[in-house]
């Protein structure tokens, strides 16, 4: 009976550790191999997921250009991983106007892409992987005054908190 006990509690901790673990670092991998591929590459950076290059930005009406096309490559509907719609998101593809993005942030062009604000390694611990803390998605105003003014980042944080719980 002891024997079963032990071997019951250590699937148990396991199970628990392996969950937690999925919790802590969402959707992607701890291996990097869920983006990263060395032997079949399919986009820069040695990524092993197919750039997805024929979607309209938006904002000026070409296609998406860059790094987000990798991040595009998964999250989009075929794919079905938490599928962005640019058209309710950030714009990204273009250079940005009357704000101060920090140092580092932008592409090599000077246009926002999705790293802009997003740091999708497994060790962010952030909310929705942001380069910044913003507990559990609560502070999103403090977070977008980085670089929108007080009253645009109110404006943000209207439209991009969590919705409650009732």
């Amino acid at each position: 009976m002891k024997r079963y006990l032990h071997l019951s509690l250590f699937v148990l901790i396991t199970v628990l550790f392996s969950v937690s673990g999925a919790l802590a670092f969402g959707p992607h991998d701890n291996e990097c191999t869920e983006c990263h591929s060395i032997h079949e590459a399919q986009g820069d950076k040695i990524i092993g997921v197919k750039p997805l290059t024929n979607l309209k930005n938006p904002a000026t009406g070409k296609n998406i250009t860059g790094n987000s096309t990798l991040c595009l490559g998964c999250h989009n509907d075929d794919e079905g991983i938490i599928p962005i719609d640019l058209k309710k998101t950030h714009p990204v593809g273009m250079k940005p106007k009357n704000v101060k993005v920090p140092d580092g942030r932008l592409a090599k062009d000077g246009t926002l892409v999705c790293r802009s604000c997003h740091d999708p390694h497994p060790a962010n611990p952030n909310y929705k992987y942001l380069i910044a803390a913003t507990k559990g998605g609560r502070k999103m105003g403090k977070f977008c005054k980085v670089c929108h003014s007080d009253k645009r980042a109110a404006e943000i944080k209207k439209t991009a908190s969590p919705k409650k719980k009732k």
